[in-house]
């Protein structure tokens, strides 16, 4: 029985599918529900766009709180659940929240990459799979037909 669940939410389909499987298990278990985001880094060649780092990293920070705030609204009443915003990588700052919260449960969505795609850009999956000490659920996007 899973007692205390972390989410990790970017807006994608199959976190929203997380988040839904996630409830249903919250739900099932009278578990408390915990959401993150976490806004990317901001890249060192933002300037050649002609914008400054920080006002792209107020950019960042809006719209993660944009992504928490839709996945708070989705959470049914009978869920208790709570929020938190991070900024920097993403495997990283998910584990850090791990370890600080003592979850015993993390779910996420898999963007349904290949291999080769998964080695040239990384996988937030494939991070915690290797360095959280708790059980990982990763949801599949659904197939379009």
């Amino acid at each position: 029985m899973f007692l205390n669940i972390l989410v990790a939410t970017d807006g994608s389909p199959s976190s929203q599918l997380a988040l839904e499987r996630a409830c249903e298990l919250a739900r099932a278990g009278n578990a408390k529900l915990t959401l993150i985001t976490v806004a990317p880094p901001v890249s060192s060649y933002v300037a050649l766009a002609g914008t400054s780092p920080e006002r792209m990293a107020e950019e960042l920070d809006k719209w993660a709180a944009g992504v928490l705030d839709e996945a708070a609204r989705s959470i049914p009443e009978d869920v208790t659940a709570h929020t938190v915003q991070r900024s920097g990588h993403p495997g990283p700052e998910i584990l850090e929240e791990v370890k600080r919260g003592g979850y015993d449960l993390i779910v996420l969505g898999t963007r349904g990459r290949g291999r080769a795609q998964e080695g040239v850009l990384g996988s937030v999956n494939g991070y915690l799979h290797f360095h959280a000490q708790a059980p990982i659920l990763s949801v599949p996007q659904l197939r379009s037909e």
